[in-house]
């Protein structure tokens, strides 16, 4: 990764060398440039290299060469793994012999000085009296997972609930037997799948049920109510009515525990059969556009990991997250869909994810990005030097944005628009608002870019930046790419502007409440304390914000977190 230094980083390297960090390596690493970089800037500044580095010494090479590297091993019954410091993601390999661990490194911070060979492993260990990856991942014990044996052999398994349904192609493929007759015969054993309990038991509670909830409008007694109720008898939607009754239930008593439970055993363990009805939508549309979509190792690919839609003849895979199932009430953590994005990236598959209210609010360009990603984008094609560049009102730059955006409007305060025999068909945004608390108004973000649905402008977004950059003259731009939807963080429209990455950042969570919108998350701004102190004054905010939160009914979902790009002039 090639970065441009400015002469106060220039100025920075030097100071630092001579008082702080004498060595070349670690201000490379420091800077994100190569260490013959700096060793050239302390050479143009008439700076005296330091043989060893400024180092402590090392001893001569027959020495290191002797060293004898510490191999992890455990005594106990626990098993040994490395563990990421960033993603918390874990390897089980604590010496790195495969590698995987220097692959995953790579892969979340870029271009960084590695040992390359055993010496500089080895003198790097004197030094630092642990293993170089040991700055990236903590060597933990773990309890080592307990297993489960068939009773009609001895063949074993760690999958002690099936959740991967080894256990069923076991019984199936070695003694050809289906699943429910092996559990006929070890009726002991039906503890280990959940997913056995028959729907109609559910039924047949919910039957019995004689709770019902009550219309506050109309008065009249139902099990739910419905919206066709609400639209028919009332012209309001149902989230109108939650709107205007928040603290009343819709749906009984009875139905509720009931749909809580189904959900409860469908998430714990759910065949890989079953498919939403987002999910077969999806599947459908790229079928339609002349590809296969591959369902028979959808839990191959990530060793027992159930990845929804693999496209064959392509390295990409795509996850349709329903909302209600990728909260963290159902088990899916801050680096949940992190960790899986980038077990797939190092088998060579690029990951998607859809999450549940994009495709049933924003079909339309979910379909577009799509094809554009699968390369099969047939839209009506302009050349950029046909279109006009010039600025737009407010009014426009914001139907447009949710029109052709996925992210919809913004906050920018600088906009530029595309316009083909007077159409608008692009627009492009920025802001400085960001940076004017840090008195750099020379920096600004690119906040938005697209263009209008079904058309493909080849140099539109080349043509607005340069026209922004003559009128404003910025110092740097930088702008952020979601991971979910950027398969290629090297080769996408940022490198091919000029921008170069930077920095990754966290996954960042959104909130969701089904009782409140079922196809919506909320951006958390809207939910800190000043922001609920406004609407909820009763609550106690001596309470953390997910607590309060909590209490509202609410629950976090996490996204992918974001590539920072940045341009400078």
């Amino acid at each position: 990764m090639k970065t441009n230094l400015t002469l106060e980083k220039i100025n920075e390297i030097v100071n630092l060398y001579l008082t702080e960090i004498p060595s070349t390596h670690k201000l490379a690493e420091k800077f994100l440039v190569g260490h013959k970089k700096i060793s050239q800037i302390l050479k143009d500044n008439n700076v005296k290299i330091n043989k060893k580095g400024g180092q402590i010494k090392m001893g001569n090479s027959s020495e290191i060469e002797s060293s004898k590297i510490n191999i992890y091993s455990s005594n106990t019954n626990k098993l040994l793994v490395a563990k990421c410091k960033k993603t918390e993601i874990i390897i089980k390999d604590p010496n790195n012999l495969s590698g995987k661990l220097t692959t995953h490194i790579i892969e979340l911070y870029g271009d960084i000085w590695i040992p390359t060979n055993t010496y500089q492993r080895k003198k790097y260990e004197l030094l630092n009296h642990k293993k170089w990856f040991e700055e990236y991942f903590d060597i933990i014990e773990i309890d080592i997972l307990p297993t489960r044996k068939c009773k009609l052999c001895d063949w074993e398994t760690n999958d002690i609930d099936n959740k991967t349904g080894c256990f069923e192609n076991h019984v199936s493929n070695l003694h050809f037997l289906t699943l429910d007759v092996y559990l006929s015969k070890f009726p002991e054993d039906i503890k280990y799948h959940p997913s056995f309990i028959k729907k109609t038991e559910l039924k047949d509670f919910l039957s019995k049920s004689k709770n019902y909830v009550i219309c506050k409008i109309c008065g009249e007694k139902m099990k739910s109510i419905s919206n066709t109720h609400l639209k028919n008898k009332h012209n309001i939607s149902t989230f109108d009515y939650k709107l205007k009754f928040p603290n009343d239930k819709i749906v009984s008593t009875s139905i509720s525990e009931g749909l809580s439970s189904l959900a409860k055993i469908t998430n714990v363990n759910m065949k890989p059969t079953w498919t939403s009805k987002g999910e077969s939508e999806i599947k459908d549309f790229i079928e339609s556009l002349g590809f296969c979509v591959n369902k028979s190792k959808n839990r191959k690919l990530l060793d027992g990991k159930e990845i929804d839609l693999i496209i064959d003849d392509s390295n990409i895979c795509i996850e349709y997250n329903g909302l209600y199932y990728h909260t963290e009430k159902m088990g899916k953590t801050s680096s949940y869909h992190l960790n899986k994005t980038i077990d797939c990236h190092q088998i060579g598959y690029n990951l998607l994810h859809i999450f549940e209210d994009e495709w049933k609010t924003k079909k339309e360009l979910v379909k577009t990005k799509l094809k554009h990603l699968l390369k099969v984008n047939n839209g009506i094609k302009i050349g950029g030097r046909n279109v006009t560049i010039k600025k737009i009102k407010t009014k426009d730059k914001s139907i447009f944005l949710n029109q052709n955006h996925i992210q919809g409007n913004d906050k920018s305060n600088v906009y530029y628009g595309g316009f083909y025999n007077n159409e608008l068909v692009g627009v492009m945004s920025f802001n400085n608002k960001r940076n004017m608390t840090k008195n750099n108004d020379n920096e600004f973000e690119l906040s938005r870019f697209a263009t209008k649905q079904n058309y493909v402008i080849v140099g539109l977004a080349s043509k607005i930046l340069k026209q922004f950059i003559k009128d404003y003259s910025p110092k740097t731009i930088i702008s952020f790419a979601d991971r979910r939807w950027t398969i290629n963080s090297e080769n996408n429209l940022y490198t091919i502007l000029g921008f170069k990455l930077v920095s990754l950042t966290k996954p960042t969570y959104y909130y969701y409440n089904s009782k409140i919108d079922r196809y919506r998350r909320f951006h958390k701004f809207g939910f800190g304390k000043n922001n609920l102190k406004k609407r909820f004054p009763e609550l106690d905010y001596n309470k953390t914000e997910k607590e309060l939160t909590s209490e509202l009914g609410y629950d976090r979902i996490w996204d992918c977190g974001l590539y920072k790009y940045k341009l400078s002039l």
